[in-house]
């Protein structure tokens, strides 16, 4: 068993999962269950990303061992900003279930999409769901991507700074 497995803490300690376990016992279950010997937390997910209490796929992906996409933007007043230098600062500063030190790729976040009229209206409330007001901030990444055998699927958005390109070509 030698193994990293990374999400945030946003997610894992939001109080709809395992309100009645400490950061400590949730982190020791999870070893158990994936067979891993190190959690890493990063504090927060995107900005936006309500409906997933912060998921980790919006944040961070591993592409190979030792390496890492992580969302980012140099717009500091871009409300991700901040979320993005703290995930780069804990990364930076941890190693691998090996001791390797992570090489990070920043990966820039698209340009701010938000829920639109039409996609607001075709809501159907189930449960608890949030439902996405016109005009809100959509949690749009590039590192929510699929990784298959010869292959990656990406998302595309119709980014007007050429993001999308870049995506294309680094898949």
């Amino acid at each position: 068993m030698l193994g990293t497995w990374l999400t945030t803490e946003e997610w894992l300690l939001n109080k709809n999962r395992n309100a009645h376990l400490t950061k400590e016992q949730i982190k020791y279950e999870l070893k158990a269950y994936l067979r891993v010997n190190k959690i890493i937390l990063l504090p927060r997910g995107v900005f936006g990303d309500d409906d997933t209490n912060g998921h980790i796929d919006n944040m961070w992906c591993f592409v190979k061992p030792g390496v890492v996409l992580l969302s980012s933007t140099d717009e500091e007043s871009d409300p991700r900003y901040e979320r993005v230098v703290k995930a780069f600062t804990v990364l930076s500063n941890c190693t691998d279930a090996k001791g390797r030190k992570f090489e990070i790729i920043k990966l820039h976040i698209p340009g701010p999409l938000y829920t639109t009229n039409e996609e607001s209206s075709g809501f159907i409330q189930v449960g608890e769901a949030k439902r996405g007001l016109p005009g809100t901030r959509l949690a749009a990444s590039y590192v929510n991507i699929y990784i298959v055998n010869c292959g990656i699927i990406a998302p595309q958005f119709g980014d007007p700074k050429w993001h999308d390109e870049v995506v294309r070509v680094l898949s």
